[in-house]
């Protein structure tokens, strides 16, 4: 990594991740003096180097209606785990935790490296799952958009496990709210790529793949739903038990909860 200069595209927009102050065109902060490095022409905010993608990974398109916000080009957009975007859009400013074809800046969407009231929207699709805090990255999020701006999220609520380990949350309705409980809420509603056909084909998917049973696969959903209602009044359906006894590491991308067992510390007061 080097110290070379910001774009001058990113420099009016970057400050601090610590103190917020804005940084000099070394990308050292003019307050408290905190340094970053550059890597391959990015500011990277974070403590380690940045892993670096391979140029021909993709990442899902973010959908018609947010890629036409970045084509008409009218608002500063801040697109958090924007991944391998296919288009560079010179008003979006891609932030990622690692480095992809067109991310401009690396950091930590918990401490974001940008100066306050700056952005007239900030997209996140399928981040927040991802973060151990998501009302701090709210707030962050808050804190750069401008007076008015506007933050679309996209998150999981019953999707199996990815990206272990880190998916911490799946959230609901009532949750997703909660972390944005400071803003003004238009909407909280269920976008098409989250429909429940796409959600039951995706937990499918993900049970067919570990469970690797020809029995299973055979089964109805009536059969399954016919089970649930009646319980053993009728008896499971072919797979039930292959199902109940996966190896738990297997159960834990595909259950329907956890049971946490804690101790306290025995050195703590």
């Amino acid at each position: 990594m080097s110290a070379a200069p910001l774009d001058p595209r990113l420099a009016a927009l970057l400050a601090c991740p610590a103190c917020h102050a804005p940084l000099q065109k070394s990308a050292t902060c003019s307050a408290c003096g905190a340094a970053w490095q550059m890597q391959n022409g990015v500011p990277v905010f974070l403590d380690t180097a940045a892993e670096v993608m391979p140029v021909e990974h993709t990442s899902n398109p973010i959908g018609a209606e947010f890629e036409q916000i970045l084509q008409e080009g009218r608002e500063l957009v801040l697109n958090i785990g924007a991944g391998a975007t296919a288009t560079r859009y010179p008003n979006c400013v891609e932030f990622e935790h690692k480095i992809f074809r067109h991310t401009d800046v690396v950091g930590d969407a918990h401490q974001l490296p940008f100066r306050d009231s700056v952005f007239d929207r900030v997209f996140a699709f399928n981040v927040f799952e991802h973060l151990r805090d998501p009302r701090a990255a709210a707030a962050e999020i808050r804190r750069v958009l401008k007076p008015g701006g506007v933050v679309v999220i996209h998150t999981a609520f019953l999707q199996a496990l990815h990206e272990a380990p880190h998916h911490y949350y799946n959230a609901t309705e009532y949750g997703v709210r909660e972390w944005f409980s400071s803003f003004e809420i238009d909407a909280c509603r269920v976008s098409g790529n989250f429909g429940p056909g796409v959600m039951l084909a995706y937990l499918i998917s993900s049970v067919l793949d570990h469970a690797g049973d020809d029995a299973l696969g055979r089964t109805t959903l009536e059969e399954w739903a016919r089970f649930w209602r009646n319980g053993l009044a009728q008896g499971p359906p072919a797979g039930f038990h292959a199902l109940q006894n996966l190896p738990a590491e297997v159960q834990a991308r595909i259950a329907a909860g956890f049971e946490l067992v804690a101790r306290k510390p025995a050195d703590v007061a």
